[in-house]
């Protein structure tokens, strides 16, 4: 959550493929959080509209603090949980309601997100933020290292669920369903591919993106715009449009492939790096 810079643009919990930002209703939040939302009353305000919402970092944070009584432990063991695992449990569930959703499930010493089993099917999805790919600590992760342990000790496939990929029903029936075409969108992180440290991390991107199919024909670009779904523009596209910096600060620093497959739209040729 250190890593957010702006509680802006609202998500819908039931119509997440459209909706996404860090500000719920408080009755979405409460849903996610599995508590009556009088529990959350105090975290809420009304918006322009007249609805109540909460801001996704104060509720992450209450939570943390143990201001909020729900039945979802904020640890399990020494496994601290993030709120987008908490949000991707109850997607899952609505997505699919036949499905099974297990928490923190250990393997070996570590723990992993969620275990999910649907149709017959099971996998590991293990969510990672912008620290699983810059430096944290004097130490980088490597998330396909974390992706073959899991898989090497369960026995099963573990999906990566990076924090560019939207947290939405269309990204969790990609999960299952090859033909489906997931969605990648990011609107406050400060974390950029520019910035990252991971070994291959242009090809590591690549490879995570693609279990979700959330590629468009001429890249990732798109998902610093709002035009695939309802949510504020990027303000590093502004940034970058006014010279205060450049494009590579969204290309991967090995990058191989061509400027264009990492910039949004109107960018190719303005973000001379």
């Amino acid at each position: 959550m250190a890593w957010i810079t702006r509680s802006e643009g609202v998500f819908k919990l039931h119509d997440s493929d459209n909706y996404c930002g860090a500000l719920l209703s408080l009755t979405d939040a409460a849903e996610i959080m599995a508590v009556d939302p009088a529990v959350l009353q105090p975290l809420a305000s009304e918006d322009e509209e007249g609805v109540l919402r909460v801001n996704e970092l104060d509720l992450h944070r209450s939570w943390g603090r143990g201001e909020i009584s729900s039945p979802h432990p904020q640890r399990v063991g020494n496994a601290r949980r993030s709120f987008d695992e908490l949000v991707l449990k109850r997607l899952i569930e609505l997505t699919y309601p036949q499905g099974n959703v297990e928490i923190q499930v250990p393997f070996g010493r570590k723990r992993a997100d969620l275990v999910v089993e649907q149709a017959g099917s099971k996998l590991v999805v293990e969510f990672m933020g912008p620290s699983h790919f810059i430096q944290q600590y004097n130490r980088v992760l490597n998330p396909l290292a974390r992706k073959k342990e899991v898989e090497q000790i369960l026995g099963y496939e573990c999906v990566v669920w990076p924090y560019w990929i939207q947290r939405c029903s269309r990204n969790v029936q990609a999960l299952f369903e090859e033909d489906v075409i997931g969605l990648a969108s990011v609107w406050s992180t400060r974390a950029h591919f520019g910035d990252f440290e991971i070994p291959k991390a242009a090809e590591t991107i690549v490879q995570i993106s693609q279990r979700f199919n959330a590629f468009r024909d001429n890249g990732i670009g798109y998902m610093y715009l709002d035009e695939h779904t309802a949510k504020p523009v990027h303000p590093i596209i502004e940034r970058i449009q006014r010279g205060k910096v450049t494009g590579e600060k969204l290309i991967p620093p090995d990058n191989q492939r061509d400027r264009s497959f990492w910039l949004p739209r109107g960018l190719y040729e303005d973000s001379i790096g």
